[in-house]
C-alpha cells in the first residue's frame, strides 16, 4: 500500500491529491490512506497535507527504500520487483541475512540492501566499515543452472557490473578493478566484492554477492587505519555527494544486465568485461596464498577466472585465489 501511495503521489507531483481520491483509486479508506502517509513521514517523506488540497510529496530522503530503488529498474531477474527487496536500517550483515532469506525459499533476485552494517565482513574474516546512509551495501542472491566449480567467475561479473553501475552516473571517474573483485581509484580500494556460495557435489543450491561501495565517505567517516588506503566516490568526486538511489539502481540493472547475458552467451562475455576495466594485467604483482607468497607480472586471465602470472625466469603459475598486491598499492578494506 505505501508503494502504490507512494506512485500515485509520485504521479500527481508536485500537485495535491486529495485522500479521498486515493482512497477509491486504491479500494481503501482514507483512514487507511492517512495511517500510511504518516508511516511514509516517519521515514523521512516530505508529505505535505493540507485540509482541502490532500497531500503532496514535497522531499524524498536518500535513503535506499525499495520503492525508490525499484522504481526506474527495468530488470527481468535481480529486485525485479519491489517485493522482493529487503530494507534495513541497520543490520549485521546483507550476506548473512540474505543467507537466511534463501534457506527459507526467497526467490532469485532476491536482494537484501541496508543503510548500516555493523557486523560487515570480509575475505579472510576481515571487518568492513559500513557507516549510516554513507554507502550502498547489498547483496544478491542468484540461482544458476550450473555446478560449484563454474562459479568463481560471478564475483568477476560482479565486479565489472558495478564498475559499468558507477560508469554510468560518474563517467569521469578512473575506476578499475584489481584481480579478482577489488575496485580501485587512483590507488585505493573504494568497493569490494564476496562471493558466497551453498552446494554440495555437483549440485549448486544459490549464491549470495555481497557488494561493499564506498559512496559519499568523507575522511573522517573511515576508521584511522584506512584514510591512507580506502576512498569514496564522494571523495574521487570533487568532494560532490552521490545520489545512492540512482547509483544503486544503476548497480543492480547492470548486475541483471550481466547475469542475462551470462545465461544466454557463456562465460566469454565475463571475461571479456572484467579485461575492459581491469588495471591488474601486465603489471608486477605480488600474490599471497596458503602456500605462500609468489612475484612475477599478471599475464593473463585464464577462462575459468584464474590469475596467471609469469615469474622471472619465464615460469608461469596459475592462481584461482590469492590476495594480490600491484606495485605501488598498499591495500584498502574488504567487504562483508
Amino acid at each position: 500500500m505505501r508503494h502504490k501511495i507512494l506512485k500515485l503521489l509520485k504521479d500527481r507531483s508536485p500537485s495535491y491529491l486529495s485522500g479521498e481520491e486515493m482512497a477509491q483509486l486504491l479500494n481503501v479508506s482514507r483512514t487507511s490512506i492517512w495511517k500510511n502517509i504518516h508511516s511514509l513521514q516517519s521515514d523521512g517523506y516530505r508529505i505535505k497535507g493540507s485540509p482541502r488540497l490532500g497531500y503532496r510529496l514535497a522531499g524524498i530522503p536518500d535513503l535506499l527504500f525499495p520503492a525508490e530503488i525499484a522504481g526506474e529498474l527495468q530488470t527481468k531477474i535481480i529486485a525485479s520487483s519491489p517485493e522482493i527487496i529487503h530494507h534495513y536500517r541497520q543490520i549485521d550483515s546483507t550476506n548473512s541475512a540474505l543467507k537466511t532469506l534463501a534457506e527459507k525459499g526467497a526467490p532469485e533476485g532476491t536482494i537484501v540492501i541496508a543503510e548500516e552494517q555493523t557486523g560487515g565482513r570480509g575475505r579472510m574474516g576481515r571487518s568492513w566499515s559500513s557507516p549510516f546512509s554513507k554507502g550502498i551495501w547489498l547483496s544478491i542472491l542468484l540461482k544458476p543452472p550450473l555446478a560449484p566449480q563454474d562459479t568463481p567467475l560471478f564475483t568477476l561479473l560482479a565486479a565489472a557490473a558495478v564498475v559499468k553501475g558507477i560508469l554510468v552516473n560518474l563517467p569521469d571517474l578512473p575506476v578499475g578493478i584489481k584481480w579478482p573483485n577489488d575496485l580501485l581509484i587512483n590507488n585505493r580500494k573504494v568497493c569490494g566484492i564476496l562471493t558466497e556460495l551453498k552446494a554440495e557435489a555437483d549440485l549448486l543450491h544459490y549464491l549470495v554477492i555481497g557488494i561493499g561501495l564506498n559512496v559519499n565517505s568523507k575522511e573522517e567517516d573511515f576508521p584511522a587505519e584506512l584514510r591512507n588506503t580506502a576512498t569514496s566516490l564522494y571523495l574521487e568526486n570533487n568532494k560532490e555527494e552521490v545520489s545512492r538511489q540512482k547509483l544503486a539502481s544503476s548497480i543492480l540493472q547492470e548486475m541483471d544486465n550481466s547475469y542475462l547475458d551470462y545465461l544466454n552467451n557463456g562465460p566469454g562475455m565475463v571475461i571479456s568485461a572484467w579485461k575492459k576495466y581491469n588495471i591488474t594485467l601486465g603489471k608486477d604483482v605480488t600474490i599471497k596464498t596458503v602456500q605462500g607468497s609468489f612475484s612475477g607480472k599478471a599475464a593473463d586471465l585464464d577462462s575459468d577466472g584464474a590469475l596467471i602470472v609469469e615469474e622471472e625466469k619465464g615460469i608461469k603459475k596459475r592462481f584461482q585465489a590469492g590476495e594480490v598486491t600491484l606495485e605501488n598499492f598498499t591495500g584498502g578494506q574488504d567487504p562483508f
